[in-house]
């Protein structure tokens, strides 16, 4: 039974037992047969006139509720664009409000999920062709050597071809399992602050691409301003944002070109500003260049060996530091990445 039966059902019982009250009080009182008859009618009329308001008044509520049982049809359907609107009454109004916040809620975690998917189907489709690129080469290039078809003399080269190769493996391994362990896994309530000093940091970093700078004959200016600044921060997540900025400042410029490093520590915030004179990155790339596995060479340039994951996982360690890195790029002019932190409270018994 249907909530307007059960509405009108109850005014019928409601009049029902009006009726008969009215008409045993009535037996009781010295009036007349007619008079009874009267007032009977009376308060039939009024009753039924009573009931007729009272349902159209009640309409509304029903049509409320059709309203909302077809919003919530069409959810169930996945059909968030309901252009329906529920104006009274007022609780059903705030109802409908706060169903349709939920709607909008539910639309953008749908929205969520299916881009969510979307990218893991896109990394592991990508993680897959760049793991099945170099173990495809080096079998190929082992088969060849164990059947003879590679002279002997040319062996080193494949052979430093297949320690190429495996290079490119161990450092997207390295690359995922700093993803996972730093980027996803990070407790930032039990992480220590450190005292860093940013001459020394610089050190440290430019100390992995020593034999790089030699070989390819960079210039490479350093700038500590103030000197000997030191900061309180995260000493393992400020090198691995570094680290990234350099290697791609490498990547993307060609050799003998020089490369700067800007380190400024101002009274709120530290900026770290490294700058190439490389292939620069297009406006339409710039946007897009901080995503999970985004390269701008699609074509996955055997010379850069990028996987799409560097620039990722630096900009989340930038964020979990409460800072972010910004890009200013010109196509074949260069590139500056500029990352932006804000300092923590620093020990009172140290002086810059």
């Amino acid at each position: 039974m249907t909530l307007r039966y059960y509405l009108i059902t109850g005014h019928l019982i409601a009049i029902l037992i009006t009726l008969i009250g009215v008409f045993i009080g009535l037996n009781y009182m010295v009036i007349e047969q007619k008079q009874v008859f009267f007032i009977m009618a009376i308060v039939i009329t009024a009753s039924l006139l009573g009931a007729l308001f009272s349902l159209l008044l009640l309409s509304k509520i029903t049509t409320s509720l059709s309203l909302l049982i077809a919003k919530m049809d069409a959810l169930s359907r996945r059909d968030f664009q309901t252009d329906i609107s529920i104006t009274s009454p007022q609780e059903f109004a705030h109802l409908d409000l706060a169903f349709s916040r939920m709607a909008q809620s539910l639309e953008e975690s749908f929205a969520s999920l299916t881009e969510s998917e979307r990218e893991k189907a896109l990394m592991i489709a990508q993680l897959s062709h760049d793991i099945k690129t170099p173990i495809t080469s080096i079998q190929s290039e082992v088969e060849g050597i164990l059947d003879g078809i590679i002279p002997p003399e040319d062996t080193p080269r494949y052979l430093k071809a297949i320690h190429g190769q495996t290079g490119r493996l161990n450092h997207l391994v390295k690359e995922l399992d700093f993803l996972t362990s730093e980027v996803y896994g990070s407790d930032k309530e039990n992480e220590v602050l450190e005292t860093i000093y940013l001459d020394k940091l610089i050190i440290d970093v430019l100390s992995e691409f020593h034999l790089q700078i030699t070989d390819e004959e960079r210039d490479i200016a350093i700038s500590v301003l103030p000197e000997s600044a030191y900061i309180m921060s995260h000493y393992h997540k400020l090198y691995r944002i570094l680290q990234n900025l350099v290697s791609n400042a490498f990547k993307y410029s060609p050799a003998k070109t020089p490369i700067s490093i800007d380190l400024i520590k101002a009274k709120e915030k530290l900026t770290i500003t490294v700058t190439d004179k490389g292939i620069g990155i297009g406006p339409e790339h710039q946007s897009k260049i901080f995503n999970r596995l985004y390269r701008v060479e699609s074509s996955r340039n055997m010379a850069t060996g990028g996987h799409g994951l560097g620039l990722y996982i630096a900009q989340e360690l930038a964020q979990q530091l409460g800072g972010f890195i910004s890009v200013d790029s010109q196509k074949a002019k260069g590139s500056k990445f500029s990352l932006s932190i804000p300092l923590k409270q620093e020990p009172k018994n140290q002086t810059d």
